[in-house]
């Protein structure tokens, strides 16, 4: 058999194997983080669960609780000046808002389906998740992390998250 036939049956020399070992190794660990994410995310979910032997301060106590965790508060994030002119709302959780109403959505449909995951498209607004696997798809397309950024800056209505 000649190179590029051991090449294609995975059976190339450990030198050239070794070569490719390092982006393998990359993919790896962003699938482990995206795994340990995911475990620390179901950890997190509220129990629905409310005895009724529990005093009323108890259930009080677990319902403040279980409201602060059923979504993430971004109120506080700081809006650009011109926040009307751009289609996404950038979270520090990784989550993109899509404006599907707005004049610059085709643009940001298309670079969003590019580097991140759909949540939910609904009517009006749709949600996108930015995930190691996507980033890494976006990464393996050439698409460089600096204009990943540059990109996001541009499509937001809020200041990019730290």
């Amino acid at each position: 058999t000649n190179e590029a036939d051991d090449d294609y049956y995975g059976t190339a020399s450990t030198n050239q194997q070794h070569e490719g070992g390092d982006e393998y190794t990359s993919a790896k660990k962003l699938v482990q983080r995206a795994a340990d994410r995911e475990a620390l995310l179901k950890n997190l979910k509220p129990s629905s669960s409310l005895s009724a032997d529990r005093s009323s301060s108890d259930v009080t106590n677990s319902l403040s609780t279980t409201s602060t965790q059923l979504g993430a508060d971004f109120s506080s994030l700081k809006l650009k000046p011109d926040h009307i002119s751009r289609p996404c709302w950038t979270c520090p959780d990784g989550t993109i808002y899509l404006e599907a109403f707005h004049e610059f959505y085709t643009k940001a449909y298309d670079f969003l389906v590019a580097i991140s995951e759909p949540v939910a498209r609904p009517e009006y607004v749709h949600e996108y998740k930015l995930t190691p696997y996507s980033l890494y798809a976006a990464v393996a397309t050439n698409i460089d992390t600096e204009s990943i950024v540059r990109v996001l800056n541009r499509f937001s209505k809020n200041e990019m998250p730290v």
